[in-house]
């Protein structure tokens, strides 16, 4: 299941009266599907908010919270000053409906945490693990907060994001991750490394590069430095002096060090390997008309042809169909920006699937803020069937029966990752799990027992 592309989104509250009052008008004004009557969870740190959904795992959650707390104020040698509330949804869509926070939340943040108030907000996601991470790193936004309040208390939200972003991203799943030694090995192929006052330059990924600076620095200097800086940060709002004074290191010399050492760490691995174009051929380009987001391809049994997600037409995420051996665009299989009860396709977490015939393609999406089933007829361009969910949450990794009758699947269920089965000629569903674990990517075998 692939990671949603931003984790969590730092966000910064709005503090002047006639503002608050235009936030608050539209915050209550979004789409909301279902109402919650919330519980309160306390733990000797926390006022964990959650509903009944969620009653059989919110104990879980608190645990978490509480491991985390423990590891941040050791950290960043702080307690916070007054009890830390989190809210918690099932599933992502509700959270994205929720009207804690005004601003429109996108289908790829993970979480999000006030400024002045402090409050947590985040949906459990496909596995604890994923929870557990998106939590970490927007309680980290807590302390950075709470740290900052100290004189402006607003000074965290004024440094740069790589600063505080990565600073998060590193507290949160330590010094090695997969995505950002992606992005790494990616720089030092292309010379992409920038000194450290050029990494607010929208070009460099703030999560990615600032993870990946505050790894070297906490690896070369120790974890204690990470609290230093940000006290010395947020009194002055200067980066680099910050850093300079605490480390007593020249940031220009400090850059150069980063970058002998990630040019160290993956020169070795680009040397013994070969650039994608040398093993394939790009069919479908970004910056060529095709979007900035062209994801979850799917092949059809004989290679022919496949349907992937993109933003291509500028409005929303669309499926498309094309020409697997040209990119050539065939048709538009969805239109979500023209149904107004479509709030998302799941671009993120999940791609469709095909019948072993190729006749026929089936994918998820959010419709009036639950999940279902489309299933599409690819010789007569028409969808031939909905299937609505009321029931579940948020479906992942559709996969047909060899005969063609069904479709197994993952889904967020009590919110938890459970495997079903849908029965589409009876649209009876059947569930497979149910346990506290996550169950994702199920896969038929050959005889479809």
């Amino acid at each position: 299941m692939r990671n949603r592309i931003w984790t969590a989104v730092l966000l910064l509250t709005i503090s002047a009266t006639p503002q608050l009052a235009s936030a608050q008008y539209f915050g209550q004004n979004k789409v909301r599907h279902e109402n919650f009557d919330f519980k309160v969870l306390k733990t000797d740190h926390f006022d964990i908010y959650y509903y009944d959904e969620e009653a059989d795992v919110v104990r879980d959650l608190g645990r978490m919270a509480e491991r985390w707390y423990l590891r941040l104020s050791e950290v960043l040698d702080h307690d916070l000053s007054s009890r830390q509330p989190v809210i918690i949804y099932a599933s992502h869509p509700p959270f994205r409906a929720t009207t804690v926070l005004p601003d429109f939340i996108g289908e790829t943040t993970g979480g999000v945490t006030e400024g002045l108030r402090r409050r947590v907000v985040l949906p459990f996601a496909g596995s604890l693990k994923e929870t557990d991470h998106v939590l970490g790193h927007e309680l980290v936004h807590a302390f950075q907060y709470d740290i900052g309040r100290r004189g402006d208390p607003m000074a965290a939200a004024s440094l740069p994001l790589w600063f505080i972003e990565g600073m998060a991203e590193y507290l949160s799943v330590g010094p090695a991750d997969t995505q950002t030694a992606m992005w790494m090995r990616d720089a030092v192929l292309r010379e992409l490394l920038p000194d450290i006052d050029h990494l607010d330059d929208p070009r460099y990924f703030p999560y990615r590069y600032g993870h990946a600076f505050w790894a070297y620095l906490a690896g070369k200097y120790g974890d204690d430095v990470i609290a230093r800086i940000l006290r010395r940060a947020t009194d002055s709002g200067d980066v680099a002096e910050a850093i300079g004074r605490v480390l007593s290191v020249n940031p220009k010399v400090l850059s150069q060090e980063w970058h002998d050492a990630l040019r160290a760490e993956y020169q070795p691995i680009l040397r013994a390997s070969l650039e994608s174009v040398e093993l394939g051929t790009t069919l479908i380009q970004a910056d060529r008309s095709g979007g900035q987001v062209n994801v979850g391809p799917a092949l059809s049994p004989d290679g022919s042809q496949m349907i992937f997600y993109s933003e291509r037409d500028l409005f929303s995420i669309d499926l498309y169909l094309a020409d697997a051996r040209t990119g050539e665009i065939k048709d538009k299989i969805t239109e979500t920006a023209l149904d107004a009860h479509v709030d998302s396709l799941q671009f993120v977490n999940s791609a469709g699937a095909w019948t072993r015939d190729g006749q026929r393609f089936a994918f998820s999406s959010i419709r009036d803020g639950r999940p279902e089933i489309s299933v599409f007829n690819v010789e007569n361009r028409k969808t031939e069937q909905r299937v609505a969910f009321p029931q579940l949450g948020e479906i992942y990794n559709i996969t047909w029966s060899p005969d063609g009758r069904s479709v197994a699947f993952s889904a967020m269920a009590g919110a938890v990752t459970d495997i079903f089965i849908l029965d589409l000629k009876t649209e009876n569903l059947r569930q497979l799990t149910d346990d506290a674990f996550a169950d994702l990517q199920p896969a038929w075998s050959p005889d479809g027992t």
